[in-house]
């Protein structure tokens, strides 16, 4: 293996082609290796035994950016597979950028597919035909740089001039291969344990354009079912009626396509989806991302998005509990106190977009129609959705239970109740609980349980030594300061599950004093996420349901990406040892007494 030095020039198109950032005439180590081996490589065409065309290709390293290949002439797609058991049934292919000279293995390669891998996607990085270059490299640095003049003279709509006896420029052989490698996928759908209408392509800087190709000029049998442009320059051309859902995501500052792309994506909203994600810095080539800079989000605002159109389901609903009645539970889900109507609404419709498919509500809370609204708008199966209340005490003082849940369930617009709470430890609970109890009993609540009993252990303990059905869950405050190990001891002992009211600190001002707790900021910085994300991993690990309300649909989106990383148990233990028992929900039993006076509105 030979090594020499690269000395990268910005400039113009230059940034692009060996995709640097770098400062004028920095020099890097390039050192050239030997082919990768690659498990289970697909050859797009019949031309596995091209031996010499395969052993033309360069490959090479520069230090600190990774690997790329140069020269290539046989399409392949290396496949990275997810375990069945995670598997989510689509297919990412791959595109890496290298503005037609050569691929980009790092971040935009190896990096991309094992991320989406992780995932439960199939992915698959495409090693796509790219321009013939010269071999030697002092005379391919000869040539690259004759093609930026070229470029610098014409722009970027300018045809490059090349060297004496090489094929000119043939991108053309890269859109063929992108859509040969759509259509093979499909035909092998079954092979891959993925669905044939849920192949995507992600399309890295020169990788981009080929994307957006194949959404506009493809076959229907070879057309991708959904697209994404990262940091891809997005050109207006004409585009056809229909399109498949697009995402982009760039950089401000990137010189390439920083400032690019919002005609076609205002072309594509009307023809179809298209989501487009600016982040204020990181330039060109930011791969999967990196902190300081925002645009570190964009994978998971990616599957976000992906959740929201249906291709993928959220990861949070494969996350079940179980209770001690055989049923499963999603653990995540979305709270809705201290909403109106209208605000749960709309706050339930955006998380049943984003993957939640549990829903916690009241009728104290007085938003159960508009829960029950958004829930029959979604177009979400009812099976497919777990539907929390909680019965008042003025349901329960006089032992009319059975009245107000036939109520709820009207306001709620649906024939049964997935978990059913007594709201409050107040007032005749024990007729409360036995009209929870008749009403599994006739089928119109599946699972019941306590909110709040932690208030007056007793009471919980009475409802224990009398209780025909077990509680299968109690709910109660519960955060990284209130961690309540003692009471959570009683639950576990008794097989009773767990869910959190207040994770994040709840409306008392909690949430303000958790966000800046320095343990908490300190961990946040390290793994890239807000505080919000590293309180509810915390919750998650633990085996807490977990119920974060929000009204602002980004906070929605972004708290239900807590499946997609892992807190190490030493920073899980350094949050378990900021518990000091503090509450900022401060009412004693004795205040609560009020509830029995207030009757909230059907």
């Amino acid at each position: 293996m030979k090594e020499i030095i690269l000395v990268i020039f910005k400039a113009g198109l230059l940034v692009l082609l060996f995709a640097a950032a770098a400062c004028a005439a920095e020099a890097q180590t390039v050192k050239y290796i030997d082919a990768p081996k690659f498990d289970g490589q697909i050859y797009l065409y019949d031309n596995a035994n091209n031996k010499a065309d395969i052993e033309f290709e360069q490959w090479y390293e520069i230090e600190g950016r990774g690997q790329f290949v140069r020269n290539v002439k046989v399409p392949v797609l290396i496949p990275y597979l997810p375990d069945a058991a995670k598997a989510n049934g689509a297919a990412i292919i791959i595109a890496p950028g290298g503005a037609f000279l050569h691929h980009t293995f790092g971040s935009g390669g190896y990096e991309a597919a094992e991320w989406f891998r992780s995932q439960g996607f199939a992915a698959f990085i495409l090693k796509y035909r790219v321009e013939i270059t010269p071999r030697d490299e002092a005379d391919y640095q000869a040539y690259v740089a004759e093609k930026m003049a070229g470029y610098r003279a014409g722009g970027l709509s300018g045809k490059p001039r090349r060297a004496k006896g090489l094929a000119p420029a043939t991108p053309d052989y890269a859109f063929e291969d992108i859509n040969a490698a759509v259509k093979l996928l499909r035909t092998r759908a079954s092979e891959f344990n993925i669905k044939p209408d849920k192949i995507g392509i992600v399309g890295f800087s020169a990788g981009a354009p080929m994307a957006v190709y194949n959404a506009e000029s493809a076959p229907l049998d070879s057309k991708a079912d959904f697209i994404a442009s990262i940091y891809g320059q997005l050109v207006m051309r004409d585009i056809p009626d229909k399109l498949p859902p697009l995402f982009a995501a760039m950089s401000s500052d990137d010189e390439l396509s920083g400032q690019s792309g919002f005609e076609i994506i205002q072309a594509w909203q009307k023809r179809g989806i298209a989501e487009l994600h600016l982040y204020g810095q990181g330039g060109h080539n930011f791969g999967m991302g990196h902190a300081p800079f925002t645009n570190y989000l964009w994978p998971t605002e990616f599957l976000a998005w992906l959740r929201m159109l249906g291709i993928i389901n959220q990861p949070a609903n494969e996350a079940k509990i179980k209770l001690n009645n055989g049923l499963e539970m999603p653990q995540f889900g979305i709270g809705t106190f201290k909403s109106s109507a209208t605000q749960a609404h709309d706050a339930v419709l955006a998380a049943l977009k984003a993957g939640y498919r549990h829903i916690d509500t009241a009728h104290a809370y007085q938003n159960e129609r508009g829960v029950g609204a958004a829930v029959k708008e979604s177009g979400i199966p009812r099976e497919e959705i777990w539907i929390t209340s909680k019965l008042w005490p003025t349901d329960y003082n006089s032992g009319n239970a059975a009245e107000s849940i036939n109520k709820m369930l009207e306001r709620l617009g649906t024939d049964y109740i997935d978990l059913l709470y007594l709201h409050q430890a107040v007032g005749d609970y024990t007729a409360g609980w036995r009209g929870l109890e008749e009403a599994v009993r006739q089928g119109k609540v599946r699972a019941i349980g306590l909110s709040n009993f932690d208030i007056k252990e007793e009471l919980f303990d009475e409802i224990l030594a009398k209780a025909e059905i077990k509680p299968a869950i109690v709910q109660i405050e519960l955060h990284p300061y209130a961690q309540r190990k003692n009471f959570r001891e009683k639950c576990r002992a008794n097989n009773i599950a767990v869910e959190g009211w207040y994770p994040l600190g709840g409306t008392h001002g909690g949430n303000a004093v958790l966000f800046k707790d320095p343990v908490i900021l300190e961990i946040a910085g390290r793994y890239g996420k807000t505080p919000a994300e590293i309180i509810l991993r915390w919750h998650v690990q633990e085996g807490f349901a977990v119920i974060p309300g929000s009204r602002n649909e980004a906070h929605i989106k972004q708290n239900i990406t807590v499946y997609n990383f892992k807190l190490a148990e030493s920073d899980m233990n350094k949050i378990r040892a900021l518990d000091a028992e503090k509450r900022f929900f401060t009412s004693s039993w004795e205040d609560i007494q009020r509830f029995n006076d207030w009757r909230p509105e059907d």
